[in-house]
């Protein structure tokens, strides 16, 4: 193996159906789900981590608990599972969800967590110790986790790339002025 050939990871987040079709759904989040799937299948060499939501049904997010966003990606609910299409369309089965690549967020009910950057597989493992050379992002919502986790890992020094054909989000303003600001940043903006 050719050790200046970078390490790529590409990063999924919260691919999950409350955010596609669920109680927060985003815009474009069928399509988005496409693309990263098209996006996976022509980059079988790229590991692929998935970043879900994950909370309790007493998260401090939810409008009734003080937050300000209706409940979601309750933990062991349909709204709270990555879309099947990750299971049943990638030709790679190292690159479907497993616990393992599967990375959980949110699940402190007294603390909001919109980055990817500290989830935990069920093995223990932070995501932030798996990230290698260059990272892909692909995920809903452009303006919120996706711009949390892409904060994050600017600050580690990783070199970034995020898939705009495989995003959602909530507006379409806020859509265009996050994607400004990274690009911006030196953040490589591909399709």
């Amino acid at each position: 193996m050719n050790s200046a050939v970078p390490k790529v990871t590409h990063i999924v987040v919260d691919m999950l159906y409350d955010f596609i079709d669920g109680s927060l759904a985003c815009t474009n989040g069928e399509e988005a789900v496409e693309k990263a799937i098209e996006y996976i299948n022509k980059h079988p060499e790229q590991e692929v981590l998935y970043v879900c939501d994950s909370h309790p049904v007493n998260h401090c997010s939810f409008i009734e608990n003080g937050g300000i966003w209706p409940p979601h990606c309750i933990t062991g609910t349909k709204g709270g599972s990555i879309h099947k299409s990750f299971y049943e369309k990638i030709i790679e089965e190292s690159s479907r969800p497993n616990g393992s690549n599967t990375f959980r967020k949110g699940c402190d009910p007294k603390a909001e967590q919109y980055s990817g950057f500290d989830s935990i597989n069920e093995k223990g493992e932070h995501l932030k110790n798996r990230i290698i050379d260059t990272v892909v992002l692909s995920g809903i919502a452009t303006e919120f986790c996706v711009n949390e986790t892409v904060g994050e890992l600017t600050q580690v020094g990783a070199r970034i790339a995020v898939n705009v054909e495989a995003l959602a989000y909530v507006t379409k303003e806020g859509h265009d002025k996050t994607l400004a600001k990274f690009s911006s940043s030196g953040i490589e903006l591909i399709n």
